[in-house]
């Protein structure tokens, strides 16, 4: 039976590979895994306490067969920690505590879906268009990055094959959308018009700055948006609030941990 709550778990990993500026790294875990799109591992790997602290990576996919797991992560080398885990190869340990946070909700009518992810923001929405997919829902994705290197593979894209359902954007016009990922949703919000399929909803990682605004341009058009937050964290279970965001609830503000209550929120309840 797969697990749903958080553990610390030994891994060892299967492998870790680059593709243009991104890593997938696949680990063997002692059981399966079941986990929402959103949630997120605490992953350390290399030898010493230096740096101290695991980092966060989103959990990208998880299989496994007869009582074994398996799970993957994609990420980008930004700092120390992620350029420590790009070095390490199969075979090579891990730790891991996970499944953390709360993911994206899925409610239960029938609604078209729209995925946006910017920059290494696709590895947690990947996984919700997966999930779609599975459910043959309605959904498109939107993907924005500088230039043309930085988009992700396309055969790591869920149901990327059908013509009109993935939207690439660039900064600089190298591949799809001339322009921002923000700017080719406004675009699209501008021509969308509510079918048969039932209301809209949009799920989005990424930039701050991007989060906010997909929400400023869709929340308007009673489009319910659900943004996961990205933040420096130290525990990733809401022990030492290092990573609070400001939300409001009943009329008031009050700060919420990203790694705990998030890192998806209702963008309605983020103050920007």
């Amino acid at each position: 039976m797969p697990f749903r709550r958080p553990r610390f778990v030994h891994g060892k990993i299967l492998r870790n590979t680059g593709s243009g500026i991104f890593y997938r790294m696949e680990v063997a875990i002692p059981e399966p895994l079941s986990f929402v799109p959103g949630q997120f591992a605490m992953v350390s790997g290399w030898p010493g306490n230096d740096p101290l602290l695991p980092r966060p990576l989103a959990i990208f996919r998880s299989g496994g067969t007869r009582g074994k797991g398996t799970v993957e992560f994609v990420y980008k080398v930004v700092g120390r920690g992620t350029a420590l885990l790009s070095g390490l190869h199969g075979g090579d340990p891990l730790a891991l505590t996970l499944p953390l946070g709360h993911g994206f909700e899925f409610p239960g009518e029938d609604r078209s879906w729209w995925l946006v992810g910017g920059g290494v923001g696709f590895s947690t929405v990947f996984p919700a268009a997966a999930a779609l997919d599975a459910q043959r829902s309605d959904f498109e994705i939107f993907l924005g990055a500088r230039t043309r290197d930085q988009l992700p593979p396309g055969d790591w894209i869920p149901g990327g094959a059908i013509p009109g359902r993935v939207h690439l954007c660039t900064d600089d016009g190298t591949a799809g959308f001339f322009g921002s990922v923000t700017a080719a949703l406004r675009e699209r919000l501008d021509r969308w018009k509510p079918s048969g399929k039932g209301r809209l909803a949009i799920l989005a990682c990424g930039p701050r700055e991007m989060l906010k605004t997909v929400a400023e341009a869709a929340l308007p058009l009673d489009v319910r948006v659900q943004v996961s937050l990205e933040s420096h964290m130290a525990c990733g279970f809401g022990v030492c609030w290092g990573c609070v965001t400001e939300v409001r609830e009943g009329g008031k503000a009050v700060y919420r941990r990203v790694c705990k209550e998030g890192p998806v929120f209702d963008a309605r309840e983020v103050v920007w």
